[in-house]
């Protein structure tokens, strides 16, 4: 493994902590920027005509010239390591789907397309499918053990079909005709399974068995990927269980190491449902731009670790002490972005001094 020295020592720790068990400290991951080598701007910045826009993203040359580019400028501490994001949009599945409208900007940004259930057909010979697997392939041969390639970013079967359909169609039917919107979640999952097992089969030798959220810096020992639904922020409990539940444990019986993300504080209303799925390994805390700090939901996290859930949190410096001293370091797991190496190693020997059951 390129830029660090300790990898087999991650796995370990990432290991104990999917087991829900303490190794010497609470898992970190630190990354700071440094300047080593000049990157050609034509690589780094997103281009301004289309069809460029479009290699950017799909490209494998220039997605590993990019990322090998800002590997070589990356310190990475704790439980950090190098990787490449194979990310073609999040809930990029719906992208799998005939007739799908998208467009390749500062992300990959899909368009209602559909216009109910009798035209949801999954297309395995759909581009985007197919580049998804070529950038995979393309990726696992040039890493040889260099750097992780991470599972797609394919997660949210609501969240795929509220790109299909738009939000606006999608939430009266919900309430008009369950039926039709669960017949069309059922499709989706067809091909959330097999774009994420087919993924797998390709990248699981140069990841040493396993497997990796790239955006979320995790590794895990086997079949891993995420699980989302960011549309629940605007249905009810009830609603929740009806739609979301099913294929929440659909998909954690699938994989070996399962990871959801809770994506704003209006999903606390859904928060008993997803402790209540047996299978869920961890749970994904994001501090959404304009809500409060993860700090002001000590409970609330507390709550996750208790129900034998492991906890990821994206946090920063000034957030460290309060979240240290009210969270096991048992099941918790810190990723920390520092201004300088300096800083890092700061943190570092924080954490390690702090971190206790």
């Amino acid at each position: 493994m390129l830029y660090v020295k300790e990898w087999d020592r991650i796995k370990e720790r990432m290991s104990a902590w999917w087991n829900g068990e303490l190794s010497d400290r609470c898992l970190v991951s630190v990354i700071a920027g440094k300047q080593i080598k000049q990157t050609d701007p034509k690589i780094m910045n997103l281009p301004k005509n289309k069809e460029d826009r479009i290699k950017y993203w799909t490209d494998p040359e220039w997605i590993i010239k990019r990322n090998r580019a800002n590997m070589e400028n990356t310190w990475y501490g704790g439980d950090a390591f190098p990787l490449i994001n194979l990310n073609l949009g999040a809930s990029g599945h719906a992208g799998f789907f005939k007739n799908a409208n998208y467009s390749f900007e500062e992300s990959v940004w899909f368009f209602p397309s559909l216009s109910g259930n009798n035209d949801l057909e999954f297309d395995e010979n759909s581009w985007l499918f197919k580049q998804t697997l070529e950038v995979a392939k393309a990726l696992a041969e040039d890493s040889k053990g260099d750097y992780i390639v991470s599972m797609s970013d394919c997660a949210g079967n609501i969240d795929a079909l509220a790109h299909l359909l738009g939000q606006e169609t999608l939430l009266p039917l919900m309430i008009e005709e369950p039926e039709t919107v669960t017949a069309s979640m059922e499709k989706i999952q067809t091909a959330y399974e097999n774009i994420h097992k087919r993924v797998f089969d390709i990248v699981k030798d140069v990841n040493d068995g396993g497997s990796s959220i790239g955006w979320l810096r995790t590794w895990a020992p086997g079949f891993h990927a995420q699980l989302q639904s960011d549309a629940s922020v605007m249905i009810s409990p009830e609603m929740f269980r009806e739609f979301i539940e099913p294929e929440l444990r659909i998909q954690c019986e699938m994989l070996d190491y399962s990871l959801y993300h809770f994506d704003g504080i209006e999903q606390i209303r859904h928060l008993d449902c997803l402790l209540s799925i047996e299978n869920l390994n961890a749970i994904q805390w994001t501090q959404v731009a304009g809500q409060p700090p993860c700090t002001e939901f000590i409970p609330e996290l507390q709550k996750i670790q208790k129900a034998g859930k492991n906890l990821v949190l994206g946090t920063d410096i000034n957030q460290l002490k309060i979240l240290m001293e009210n969270l096991s370091s048992k099941r918790l797991y810190l990723l920390v972005h520092a201004s300088t190496e300096e800083e890092g190693k700061e943190i570092l020997d924080y954490i390690s001094k702090t971190s206790h059951e």
